[in-house]
């Protein structure tokens, strides 16, 4: 079985690695959220996709795509809660949980497990962030049934035996080894404590804490963390909305009605440092974190970002950073940025991979480009390039049945209403190169950017 052995704690970091993709960055204003009231059950709300508001005689509610052109059926799930109810001095345990979730259920061991789900031709699995749990699984629609009931067995029935257990301890335990000589992960740790020392999304696991791991915590987490009160259903495939509602009852009857979550406070990033911080590591290049202000989901101010960000870093070889940092100077591979937003973090990421002879002129030329887009803004090339590009690419987010419904599920989580699909391109659209200044001059400065070094830069 597929194994994510990257810690949900890295999200940080990956984010400043590459560019963020619309599905995951990307939240309606305050303006489109007040205008996407759910619609009756079985209206068609979307030019892309014809979306069902399904509620099953037990309460669930999901948002339902049938399309039978392909007889499959794909299904993601999610609660609004993370690796940051861990139990303090248990970092790894949310992990550990997720690794649980498909190594045996009901009268199947781990091996049993895998082997009905091979014979089945279905896929399940578990992943735990630090703001969200998620589950997904596919199925044919020949064997819908029983994957249905696979997957109740998975969260009604969970086993955590003994040897699956102490087998996720061990992967962990590599992966923490990994990780110690990993730039990615050194350069997140030291941006996590400059930004946000002692906030629950900079901790992470240690061999320490996950040896105090037991089962009865995997077993208490996930009582905490999967409860009928925060469940989001998305499904897409050959199913209707009859065959569907039993199923969701089936699946997620067993599940507690609630739990409490321990409170998590925003983040107050302080003031950027005038200089990069440095983490050495003996490689022969460095890599370079870089961090902003951002835009919470619902700011009015979220799309104009979207578009400056595609200027700036997220377009590629479209960039500004891509073309004067590695076409016009050869310095870097790759350079991007990304919109980062979390529900106590958003910011403006980037990163860049360089010589280490080169890391401080790398570092020189992006504060300058930032700056230089603040001070200027973009021109109505580039605007125009930025939006034809995003609203193009868009419907590539939905060429599959696991694809759409994993895009819907990340309109749920963003909560930006049943009609966000159709709505999308136009908000785009109604950017205007007033906004872009305004928000350009606001946010991108150059000083106000955190910068990690990590190598031996010179």
């Amino acid at each position: 079985m597929m194994r994510a052995l990257v810690l949900a704690s890295l999200a940080l970091a990956l984010a400043s690695c590459a560019p963020k993709t619309e599905d995951k960055a990307a939240p309606a204003t305050a303006q489109a959220i007040s205008e996407t009231a759910a619609p009756s059950e079985g209206k068609d709300t979307s030019a892309l996709a014809n979306i069902q508001v399904v509620t099953s005689p037990g309460g669930v509610t999901a948002w339902l795509v049938t399309e039978k052109f392909v007889p499959t059926i794909a299904l993601q799930v999610a609660w609004k809660a993370g690796s940051t109810a861990e139990p303090a001095g248990k970092e790894g345990a949310a992990w550990m949980l997720g690794y649980m979730m498909n190594e045996g259920a009901g009268t199947l061991d781990s091996q049993a497990f895998g082997t009905r789900m091979e014979e089945l031709n279905m896929s399940f699995g578990c992943e735990v962030g630090e703001d969200w749990t998620g589950c997904s699984m596919s199925t044919l629609k020949d064997t819908a049934s029983d994957a249905f009931e696979m997957a109740r067995m998975a969260f009604a029935e969970t086993r955590f035996d003994a040897e699956p257990i102490e087998r996720a301890r061990r992967e962990l335990n590599v992966t923490l080894e990994q990780e110690k000589v990993d730039p990615g992960t050194m350069g997140m740790r030291a941006l996590n404590k400059i930004l946000m020392p002692g906030h629950p999304y900079a901790r992470y696991p240690t061999h320490d804490t996950v040896a105090k791991i037991t089962r009865d915590d995997l077993i208490n987490l996930k009582n905490q963390l999967m409860t009928k009160d925060r469940l989001i259903v998305t499904v897409v495939g050959d199913i209707t909305a009859e065959e569907l509602k039993p199923q969701l009852d089936r699946m997620f009857g067993a599940l507690p009605a609630t739990s409490t979550l321990p409170h998590v406070a925003d983040v107050v990033a302080p003031p950027a440092p005038p200089e990069p911080v440095v983490v050495d590591l003996p490689i022969p290049q460095t890599l370079v974190l870089f961090s902003g202000p951002g835009f919470q989901r619902k700011d009015p101010d979220f799309y104009t970002a979207y578009v400056l960000n595609y200027i700036l870093g997220g377009g590629g070889f479209s960039s500004r950073l891509m073309d004067d940092i590695r076409e016009k100077r050869g310095l870097t591979y790759g350079i991007g940025t990304g919109l980062s937003v979390q529900q106590h973090l958003w910011r403006w990421t980037g990163s860049a991979s360089t010589k280490n002879a080169s890391a401080s002129e790398v570092v020189k030329l992006i504060r300058a480009d930032i700056a230089r887009l603040g001070s200027e803004g973009p021109t109505e090339k580039e605007v125009a390039d930025a939006k034809a590009y995003i609203t193009g690419a868009y419907p590539l987010n939905f060429d599959s049945n696991a694809k759409i419904a994993s895009n819907l599920m990340q309109v749920r989580e963003d909560d930006l209403g049943v009609n966000y699909i159709a709505n999308r391109n136009d908000l785009i659209n109604a950017v205007t190169m007033d906004d872009l200044k305004r928000v350009a001059a606001t946010y991108l400065k150059g000083n106000a950017f955190t910068f990690v070094e990590v190598g031996q830069p010179k």
